[in-house]
């Protein structure tokens, strides 16, 4: 995958990342693909945030805008709309 449509429609070209956040995306997207637990995909997603405890606002609003944590919420929260949709069976 060289990029990834958002929701919203915006684009974020996934080469531009680091081999690191290629790698966490990646999981994610294998979690989903064998139809893990939600709750397994979310830890799992937001994992990274567990060492930030330290996190401002100004911290907390910049990694809400990087490409990696805009992809892997819109992974998420695809997931969980899949997940609980009245049609899931």
């Amino acid at each position: 995958m060289d990029n990834y449509t958002l929701r919203s429609g915006e684009t974020i070209d996934i080469s531009c990342l680091r081999d690191t956040d290629r790698e966490h995306i990646s999981r994610i997207e294998k979690l989903i693909a064998d139809s893990a637990d939600y709750h397994e995909v979310y830890r799992e997603a937001f994992a990274p945030l567990k060492e930030g405890r330290g996190f401002t606002a100004k911290s907390l609003l910049e990694l809400h805008n990087t490409p990696q944590y805009k992809i892997v919420l819109d992974m998420v929260t695809r997931y969980w709309e899949r997940m609980s949709s009245p049609t899931r069976q």
